[in-house]
């Protein structure tokens, strides 16, 4: 029992970045790498950390930057058995798959989030969770499903879209919704770009000041916000999922080339090829997250204007 113990110690250090602040009364979470692929998460709290180490009163609250999963970040994969972001279910983690590293970082990852720093107690957290995608261009937020994470979606100036917690069960963003937790999902850019890095640091840099952990008169603040204003413009602001389009393992899926996140898209249009068969848009809307990656569990969404 000791050595696991011990174990467990050493396993929740390779997820903790860094950690700042005294005060308890509120507490900011930032996570990049939930995916092992997408590296612009925790290269964007790299770059946050010089600049918050000088100007953070540590009375205002606790901040806390982990990494995702770990031992997919040290491979490059976007995972290794199974989706991280796919697994943050009760059933789960009830069980113990600890021979299964997915598992193991769901394990790691909720034992140091519910009980070291929030401690069961969700209203005075918050919960950012930095991504990327495939796709070319189209920063957006996603909320959980809670007026607290909806008004800090909206607060970004970026599209922020509705209904998308609901029907993705398993992610970490759905399930620290459902416990009252302040929880966004920040998509910055492209894989493995310049740009999503400088999009995901504007995003952390905003949220903190948006929960009063950083002063929002920062030369940073001010710039972050200015750069998410220019990249936002002639894009739909506020939108709701209305078609998810899931994948199995077993499904052969290639989407077609030139899509791209908020590309109009018309009812009857062709999208991809799958098993041979044609994938055709049900609806009109906006194109998100086209898959144009070998591992994922959805095709593409499609999202309307609220």
């Amino acid at each position: 029992m000791l050595t696991f113990l011990v174990q467990m110690r050493v396993d929740k250090q390779k997820h903790i970045i860094e950690q700042f602040g005294e005060n308890a009364n509120r507490k900011f979470i930032v996570l990049g790498g939930m995916h092992g692929n997408e590296i612009n998460g925790v290269e964007a709290i790299h770059n946050i950390i010089p600049s918050l180490k000088k100007k953070f009163d540590t009375s205002k609250g606790q901040i806390y930057f982990l990494k995702g999963n770990v031992p997919a970040l040290e491979r490059g994969e976007r995972f290794l058995d199974q989706d991280l972001n796919r697994l943050w279910l009760d059933e789960n983690l009830a069980q113990n798959h600890q021979s299964i590293a997915d598992y193991l970082s769901l394990n790691i990852l909720h034992e140091l989030i519910v009980k070291d720093i929030c401690q069961d107690r969700f209203d005075n957290c918050f919960f950012l969770d930095l991504h990327t995608f495939s796709a070319r261009s189209g920063v957006f937020a996603i909320p959980a499903c809670n007026q607290k994470s909806l008004a800090l979606a909206r607060s970004f100036g970026v599209p922020f879209i509705e209904k998308l917690s609901e029907m993705l069960p398993g992610t970490a963003l759905s399930y620290f919704g459902r416990k009252g937790m302040t929880s966004v999902v920040f998509e910055g850019g492209t894989h493995q770009t310049p740009q999503a890095t400088e999009n995901l640091t504007a995003g952390i840099w905003h949220s903190l000041a948006y929960a009063g952990l950083v002063d929002a008169a920062l030369p940073e603040v001010s710039q972050s916000r200015k750069l998410l204003q220019q990249i936002s413009q002639g894009l739909p602001h506020h939108l709701e999922l209305i078609y998810r389009h899931k994948l199995n393992q077993s499904q052969n899926f290639k989407m077609e080339p030139g899509y791209y996140n908020f590309k109009p898209i018309q009812k009857n249009e062709s999208l991809a090829v799958q098993n041979q068969h044609v994938v055709e848009s049900p609806d009109a809307g906006f194109m998100l997250m086209p898959l144009y990656q070998k591992k994922g569990s959805d095709g593409f969404f499609i999202v309307k204007e609220k």
